[in-house]
């Protein structure tokens, strides 16, 4: 289990409310979810808190693919937050933005974003997002939860990954170190308002993509294949294509 002083940190914090600390469980996502429908179902404020595991065993990404989250190894959580419905669209490239600036600051690590919000280091993957939301009149309850790798895996479910131990060049505090800077960092980041331009200009700054780049995108069972152009002002990826321009809101993008 990881060892935090939550009566220590809590009180620093400026948007988070409450941390929840679970040695193990199958998912915090899956967790979060019955908090979001208790609160919604009796008519409750949600908290706006993080809950944070020691191990997953049955952490899921996107599209439901497995999420291997062994004890020790990395940052597991989800944070509960609700927002105007209005900032929606920006949630993904926001939350992005949060994770790899939380990275390039604490660890000196030169953290990039892959389409709409992979974290990547060097072409390999260091941390991942998966968001869900459930709107309630112009309010939207968000949960998001975040992957970051601390420390090494070797196994097959990641075989184009990084971790923070491997790839920062400073004195590496170890998960506890690692978990407490990444709350406070993800807080500071929740405290401020979300402003479309900013969010947009630091995503393309963070971006791994380069303009004429190739890119093979999947969405559902549709694929395309055309050429990365940016980012458009809702955040949707804009390829050129055969077919011709086409902005993306959701989908798989791979690197060609």
């Amino acid at each position: 289990m990881i060892d935090l002083d939550t009566r220590a940190i809590v009180p620093r914090l400026k948007s988070i409310e409450s941390l929840a600390l679970i040695p193990r469980v199958a998912s915090t996502n899956l967790v979060a979810r019955r908090v979001v429908s208790e609160c919604i179902d009796n008519e409750l404020s949600l908290p706006q808190a993080m809950i944070i595991a020691g191990e997953q065993f049955a952490g899921r990404g996107r599209n439901d693919r497995s999420w291997s989250s062994p004890p020790g190894k990395g940052i597991y959580a989800t944070t509960l937050i609700s927002r105007p419905v209005r900032e929606l669209p920006l949630v993904p490239l926001a939350i992005a933005n949060f994770v790899a600036t939380y990275l390039r600051d604490t660890f000196a690590i030169d953290a990039r974003i892959k389409w709409p919000n992979d974290v990547l280091v060097g072409g390999r993957k260091i941390a991942g997002i998966l968001i869900e939301a459930r709107v309630q009149d112009e309010r939207v309850f968000l949960l998001i939860g975040t992957g970051v790798n601390v420390e090494p895996v070797k196994d097959d479910t990641r075989p184009n990954a990084v971790a923070i131990s491997e790839v920062t060049p400073r004195a590496f505090g170890g998960i506890e170190a690692a978990t407490a800077a990444f709350v406070e960092h993800i807080d500071e980041m929740l405290s401020r308002p979300l402003d479309r331009d900013e969010v947009l200009s630091q995503w393309r700054e963070l971006s791994v993509h380069e303009p004429g780049d190739r890119i093979h995108c999947v969405i559902g069972d549709r694929t395309l294949d055309g050429t990365w152009s940016g980012i458009d002002e809702h955040g949707r990826a804009v390829l050129n294509t055969a077919e011709g321009t086409i902005a993306v809101s959701a989908g798989d993008l791979f690197l060609a």
